[in-house]
C-alpha cells in the first residue's frame, strides 16, 4: 500500500486528499479512530502529487512573531461563548466587513465538527467557542479557499497549525490576500471520540435536539462540557443541585478529563512539529496563560487571549482590526511571558502514562466505556475533592487526605 507520509506523523490534514486529481484518496479511521489517508491503486496514477503536497515531506516557514499582546474584547453579551477573550470573533467580523470570507471549526447539522466558510456576520455565531477535538477539513475546504483567493476575494483562515500547514503546501504559492490564524494547539481528540461521548450522554440522560457542544466560555461554562440546543438552552449539565454537582457535572466530564490530561490524542500530537515559539501563520492566538506573573498585569486576567502578530502581513492586518474595532483592548507583552509556560508552545503537550491503558481499553470497549475505564479513580478523586471543598472542612485537612488518597506511583 503506498505510504504518502509516516503514520504516527499523520495530521489529518487532507492535504494529500485535497490535491489528488483522480479522487484515489480517501480519508479512513485506523484502530484508534483517527483519520488517515488510504490511497485506491485502482485509480492512482503514480504522479506523486500526494507525496509532494504533504507538510510533513516539506520544509515549512516559520516565523518568531514580531509583536505579542495581551487582548480582549470589552464587549460582554459578544464575548459570551467566546472560547477566551473574543479575538477570533472580532478578526472574523472585520474580515467580513471587508467583503472578505471566513474559513473556520464549526459543527454541522449532524453536529460533527468540519471546517467550514461563511461570508456573513450572522454565521460567524456558529465557528464560536472551543471545539477541543479535531475537525474534519474534507477535500473541497482547500479548493474553496483557493476559488475565493483567484476571485480576488480576501480570506481569513482559522485553524490548528497542521491545518494551516495543509492550506499552505495544497496552495503552491503565497496569495496577499490571505491572511491564515494558528491556534495555540494542545493538541486534538478523534471527533468519532466527541461523537461517541455525546450519544452516551444523551441516551443515559434523555437529551435530545441537541444543536452545540461547547467546552470554554465567558458565561460560566468554562472548561466543562456541556451541551446545548438550537434555542441556546443548556440540556446538560442543567441542574445545580448537590446531586447533579457532584454527579454530573463532575463525574461526567470524563471526555473533557481525557483530552487535559494527554490521554486521548491523535498520535502525531505527542510529537507535533509545530508546538514551537516560531509559527506557521501570519497570526496565532490563545490564552495568555501565566499572564502577570513575572510582570505587573492590573487588569482581570481570566480567560485573556495571547495574540502574536509572527508576518508583517498578520501585523498590518491586526493594526487594520484594531483601529476599526470599538471595545478591543491590546496591551504590549514580552512574548518570552507567554513561554514560560511550555506545553504546546515550546514543545508538543505530554502523552499521559494513562495512554496506554485508554488505547487498549478503546479498542476492547469503544470510547464512552473506555476512558471511564482508564480514568475511574482519577475522577472518583476529582469528585471527592470537590464535595470537600464544598465542605466547611479546613483545606489543610482536605490537602492531607487527598494526598493519602491518591495512588502511588
Amino acid at each position: 500500500m503506498k505510504r504518502i507520509c509516516p503514520e504516527e506523523t499523520c495530521t489529518g490534514c487532507f492535504a494529500c486528499a485535497s490535491a489528488c486529481h483522480h479522487d484515489a484518496i480517501s480519508m479512513k479511521e485506523d484502530g484508534l479512530g483517527a483519520l488517515h489517508p488510504i490511497v485506491d491503486e485502482n485509480l492512482c496514477v503514480n504522479c506523486d502529487l500526494c507525496i509532494r503536497v504533504c507538510p510533513n515531506n516539506t520544509d515549512m516557514e516559520f516565523h518568531y512573531p514580531l509583536e505579542c499582546y495581551a487582548s480582549w474584547i470589552t464587549d460582554k453579551e459578544k464575548r459570551k461563548i467566546c472560547a477566551s477573550g473574543g479575538i477570533g470573533t472580532i478578526m472574523s467580523e472585520y474580515a467580513i466587513g471587508q467583503g472578505g470570507v471566513v474559513f473556520g471549526s464549526r459543527y454541522d447539522e449532524n453536529i460533527e465538527p468540519t471546517m467550514a466558510y461563511t461570508e456573513t456576520a450572522e454565521g460567524l455565531e456558529h465557528f464560536k467557542g472551543s471545539r477541543y477535538v479535531q475537525s474534519k477539513v474534507g477535500s473541497t475546504t482547500f479548493n474553496d479557499v483557493k476559488k475565493f483567493l483567484s476571485a480576488g476575494r480576501k480570506v481569513l483562515f482559522v485553524g490548528t497549525p497542521c491545518q494551516v500547514a495543509g492550506l499552505k503546501t495544497y496552495l503552491h504559492r503565497d496569495y496577499s490576500s490571505l491572511v491564515t490564524v494558528d491556534l495555540i494547539c494542545h493538541g486534538v481528540c478523534p471527533a468519532c471520540y466527541l461523537k461517541e461521548e455525546t450519544s452516551f450522554l444523551s441516551k443515559k440522560y434523555g437529551l435530545k435536539d441537541i444543536a452545540d457542544i461547547r467546552f470554554r466560555g465567558n458565561d460560566g461554562n468554562n472548561f466543562k462540557m456541556s451541551l446545548w440546543d438550537k434555542e441556546r438552552k443548556e440540556l446538560f449539565p442543567n441542574d445545580t443541585s448537590w446531586e447533579k454537582l457532584t454527579k454530573a457535572k463532575e463525574g461526567e466530564q470524563f471526555y473533557l478529563a481525557g483530552f487535559l490530561m494527554g490521554v486521548t490524542l491523535r498520535e502525531n500530537c505527542y510529537s507535533c512539529r509545530y508546538a514551537r515559539p516560531e509559527r506557521i501563520s501570519d497570526i496565532t492566538i490563545g490564552d495568555f496563560i501565566g499572564i502577570g506573573k513575572v510582570s505587573p498585569f492590573n487588569h482581570p486576567r481570566e480567560n485573556v487571549s495571547v495574540v502574536t502578530a509572527n508576518t508583517q502581513r498578520g501585523a498590518d492586518f491586526y493594526a487594520a482590526v484594531s483601529k476599526a474595532s470599538q471595545g478591543l483592548v491590546n496591551i504590549k507583552r514580552d512574548y518570552r511571558e507567554r513561554l514560560l509556560y511550555r506545553p504546546s508552545l515550546m514543545e508538543p503537550f505530554p502523552r499521559h502514562k494513562l495512554n496506554a491503558v485508554f488505547r487498549e481499553n478503546y479498542k476492547r470497549l469503544g470510547f464512552a466505556a473506555g476512558i471511564r475505564k482508564t480514568l475511574k479513580n482519577k475522577m472518583r478523586i476529582r469528585r471527592l475533592e470537590l464535595i470537600l471543598r464544598m465542605s466547611l472542612i479546613p483545606l489543610v485537612i482536605i490537602k492531607h487526605w487527598l494526598m493519602r488518597l491518591k495512588p502511588k506511583p
